[in-house]
């Protein structure tokens, strides 16, 4: 009768000692179109759960909320990290005016990017193309959210439809933002004088707090992806992500082995 509760005792340790260690993640993820419509629909919530699978530590807790609340969910501390948003360095530290910005806020973004998008230049196609060296010339338009991710002097819009008819009309000169959405919403207004220009490609980054708990998320995440990579798990669970890329601009837009600085 002692053995047994020995033996019962020690699995009750253990299972607490389990519990202890197991650390448990909530990503707070923005609401997107096709992209992220609840926490378990949307193609990048799929990618998403495929690097929870690779976490061996716990899980990840996949919650999704309009964009700006999913941010206030990191720096209120009830989300450990935020995603997606983009950064010009597929890998590394990020250190232009909107980092500045975060920074504020007690915020960073990670060192890795889960995937990357691709940013176009949108214009009249009755109009001589946009010279790229000279774009504080024009009156050009972008999601008000990304204002201070591009030159100082672009306009902000709060409606990126409205911003695409504006376009066709000739009420403004151009329109920069991400291709896949707005390719989405020309070929749904059948909209047919509008040329699309690259323009960038960005990474897209986690948020996280400032300090060692981000610090400790940054290299977590940093881990996982490479190892997604080497194993092609990023690939074959962004599929679906990456069919438009390939077909448009004929590139794989995940990081690659690469991206990553030795």
């Amino acid at each position: 009768m002692f053995k047994i509760g020995k033996i019962l005792l020690a699995v009750i340790l253990s299972s607490f000692a389990a519990q202890g260690f197991a650390k448990d993640y909530r990503i707070s993820v923005a609401k997107l179109p096709l992209y992220s419509e609840s926490p378990t629909k949307g193609i990048l919530i799929d990618v998403l759960k495929a690097m929870g699978k690779e976490y061996q530590g716990g899980k990840f807790i996949i919650e999704v909320y309009p964009f700006e609340r999913s941010i206030n969910n990191v720096i209120n501390g009830q989300a450990d990290l935020h995603f997606p948003t983009i950064g010009p360095t597929i890998w590394g530290r990020e250190n232009d005016r909107y980092e500045k910005k975060l920074n504020k806020m007690g915020l960073r973004r990670s060192t890795s990017s889960l995937t990357k998008t691709h940013f176009a230049l949108y214009s009249n196609s009755d109009k001589p193309p946009i010279d790229l060296t000279r774009l504080e010339t024009y009156r050009i338009e972008t999601d008000l959210g990304h204002t201070t991710f591009f030159y100082p002097g672009i306009q902000g819009t709060t409606c990126l439809p409205c911003s695409v008819k504006k376009l066709s009309a000739g009420r403004i000169d151009g329109l920069i933002f991400a291709a896949r959405e707005i390719d989405f919403f020309i070929k749904k207004a059948g909209i047919t004088n509008i040329r699309r220009q690259n323009y960038r490609i960005f990474g897209s980054k986690f948020i996280l707090p400032i300090g060692k708990k981000g610090d400790e998320i940054d290299q977590l995440l940093s881990k996982l992806i490479i190892k997604m990579i080497k194993d092609g798990s990023l690939a074959r669970a962004a599929a679906p992500y990456l069919g438009y890329f390939k077909k448009e601009f004929g590139g794989l837009y995940i990081p690659q082995l690469s991206d990553i600085p030795n």
